[in-house]
């Protein structure tokens, strides 16, 4: 830990990281545009959802076991190899897909060859891309210095939030114009962001020592327990928006969807006021945000429980604001005990299982207390999150 702090203090005057930001924030647009792009890609291949969904679960959940690989790269290679890696493998994903969802389209019969293709795709999306907002994040981490290390985290953040944001945007203007035109725009993006990395100056593979390198410790489970929670209860919440919706309201199916879209975006826009307004500032240590955010996260699900549509949006955007202002806090935490590319990559994994975990629960809550009780079920588990940001409180700050 002594050394990585006295890299950050000797490191170059900070540069901006708005260019990696970018780069976090094609994995937004990838995903939420992909989902925009569903129903008519469901058409056009005459897959089923369920096919559908099961490629995008395929992709994702190969985040992993290859997100705490990249992170070891990142420390035997630096940052910028990790980077470049994963945006080739995100142009090749998505040139792979469009390809497959081109001879479905145009041959029906073919529908072995095309899935292939498909299936070729998402593995390649999953372990190349999983590497991209690990190495982003320690990039930041090297340039910004020791003062600055959470207002780089919280740019990463706001790129991705961006990319969540705009990617649904861009998909549905873009399938107006043509079906295929959201598939191209996601491999022709990243050609962009590797024309803006390529000539960027990045610190060498890291030499960093810190209080637990060799291997995992079980201390580091409050941490990890912190990213599973927080993204298991954020996926529930999700997903729980349409079923509270009909219990609440007396609104039609179309205008439920609409309410979906709109709450959506209040979490969008309330994410990036508070990395913005709180987290990029730097106003509270992390320890302190993180238990601010765990109180903040937790009150807004409250809020959602009530039968009230006004107050289910004050909520969202309640919960919303926490959540944003939870992850740099625990990253930080993580990476004081932990070199900064494992941390990074056991983040990235931990978020990727409370993933799976809300995919499981989804199914057993619905079955047991019905769709309209996930809101109340993501509750639960952002209790379960202000219970370990308790005990991390309680053991205090790492020790050098």
């Amino acid at each position: 830990m002594l050394t990585l702090l006295s890299r950050l203090k000797t490191e170059q005057p900070a540069r901006s990281n708005w260019s990696l930001a970018f780069c976090a924030g094609l994995l937004g647009i990838g995903q939420n545009g992909l989902l925009v792009s569903l129903p008519v890609l469901v058409t056009v291949t005459h897959l089923s959802l369920a096919s559908w969904a099961a490629l995008l679960t395929l992709g994702s959940m190969l985040f992993l076991p290859s997100s705490p690989w990249w992170g070891k790269q990142i420390e035997k290679r630096g940052a910028k190899p990790v980077v470049m890696a994963a945006l080739l493998g995100y142009i090749l994903s998505f040139v792979v897909l469009g390809a497959g969802i081109a001879l479905l389209a145009a041959l029906p019969h073919a529908r072995a060859s095309g899935l292939a293709l498909l299936i070729v795709a998402r593995i390649i999306y999953g372990v190349t891309v999983s590497g991209m907002v690990p190495a982003c994040q320690v990039w930041s981490l090297q340039r910004a210095g020791l003062e600055g290390r959470m207002a780089a985290l919280a740019t990463i953040s706001t790129g991705l939030s961006l990319g969540r944001l705009l990617g649904p945007l861009a998909a549905a203007g873009l399938l107006a114009l043509n079906p295929f035109a959201p598939i191209w725009l996601m491999a022709l993006a990243p050609l962009g962001a590797l024309l803006v990395i390529l000539p960027q100056h990045a610190a060498p593979a890291s030499a960093e020592q810190s209080t637990v390198t060799a291997r995992f410790s079980l201390r580091l489970l409050p941490f990890l327990g912190c990213a599973l929670l927080l993204a298991a209860s954020v996926s529930l919440m999700q997903l729980g928006l349409a079923p509270r919706l009909h219990a609440i309201s007396q609104l039609s199916t179309t205008a439920i969807s609409h309410h979906v879209a709109l709450l959506l975006s209040v979490a969008a826009a309330s994410t990036l006021l508070a990395q913005l307004l709180v987290v990029r500032p730097q106003k509270l240590s992390p320890l302190r945000l993180l238990l601010v955010a765990a109180l903040v996260m937790s009150g807004g699900m409250i809020v959602m429980c009530q039968p009230s549509l006004l107050l289910f949006y004050a909520g969202c955007a309640i919960a919303s604001f926490g959540t944003a202002m939870a992850t740099p806090a625990y990253q930080l935490l993580l990476t004081d005990r932990l070199s900064s590319g494992k941390g990074a990559g056991l983040i990235a994994a931990g978020h990727t299982l409370g993933y799976g975990i809300s995919a499981l629960l989804v199914p057993l809550v619905a079955r047991y207390a019905g769709e309209d009780s996930l809101i109340a079920s993501a509750l639960m588990l952002s209790l379960g999150f202000l219970l370990t940001t308790l005990f991390i409180q309680l053991r205090g700050p790492a020790t050098s």
